[in-house]
């Protein structure tokens, strides 16, 4: 059995790829959220919602009789990489990781890059202009205590949790952006141009979630990127070529 860890638009195409080529589900998918699960209705495939510690990884490999582990979780759910890595060596199993590619350099302009979200916050914290945020339901409790808290606009998925983690934080439903992806430049511009946007915050999540969108409609709008650096991870395997983790899944030739 192998073990496929989901919950983003990759593992979506990886496991389309594999139902395309062949009838045999010899697999199981985990997500963190319901709402994971149900990006993943159409494919007709069995999903466990499941967030788990090292541990519980390593008493789920062994309940499974998992194989192979591939990791197509969130670039940025770094905790969930690191525990896979861990527990597929304590059962002595393969491990494998997509890592969605970064963007060209060259495609820039007047961005500044953060190591870690705190940095960002402080960064922020005087600024009167308006903001957007669009880093994600998890990252929304750092911007809770901020004096400016009313110029901060954050674009979220449209699900109960995450509008009631802003509801938590006091965040006004004026300042709530709650709508589903992909956007497209123009989108992200009359966005940017309709509450008078001077900063977008944003993680670097390469291609796939939609972060070159954001930085041309920054650029044609002039306004500063703030970018969350990608936590850093050793990988034992990885690759940003889909094609070489769907020849591994089919036990054909490594590149």
């Amino acid at each position: 059995m192998d073990w496929i860890i989901g919950g983003t638009k990759d593992s979506r195409n990886f496991i389309e790829n594999i139902l395309n080529q062949t009838t045999e589900r010899d697999f199981i998918i985990t997500v963190a959220t319901d709402y994971g699960k149900k990006l993943l209705e159409d494919y007709m495939v069995d999903v466990l919602v499941k967030p788990m510690t090292c541990d519980e990884m390593k008493i789920f490999i062994k309940e499974n009789n998992i194989k192979r582990i591939f990791d197509m979780s969130h670039p940025y759910a770094k905790d969930v990489s690191k525990n896979a890595i861990l527990a597929s060596q304590e059962n002595n199993i393969e491990y494998f990781r997509f890592e969605r590619k970064n963007l060209n350099e060259d495609l820039l302009s007047d961005v500044l890059y953060f190591e870690n979200i705190s940095d960002i916050i402080n960064f922020i914290s005087n600024i009167s202009e308006n903001i957007l945020v669009t880093l994600g339901s998890n990252q929304i409790e750092s911007f809770k205590n901020l004096n400016n808290l009313s110029n901060l606009y954050f674009r979220i998925l449209p699900t109960k949790i995450a509008i009631e983690k802003l509801e938590n934080c006091g965040i006004l439903a004026k300042n709530i952006i709650a709508i589903q992806g992909p956007f497209s430049k123009d989108f992200n511009s009359a966005i940017i141009k309709n509450y008078n946007i001077k900063y977008l915050i944003t993680k670097e999540s390469g291609t796939t979630g939609g972060e070159l969108e954001k930085l041309q409609s920054a650029k044609e709008n002039n306004i500063t990127t703030l970018i969350l650096k990608r936590p850093s991870v050793n990988y034992p395997w990885i690759t940003e070529n889909i094609s070489d983790i769907i020849n591994i899944y089919f036990n054909k030739e490594r590149k």
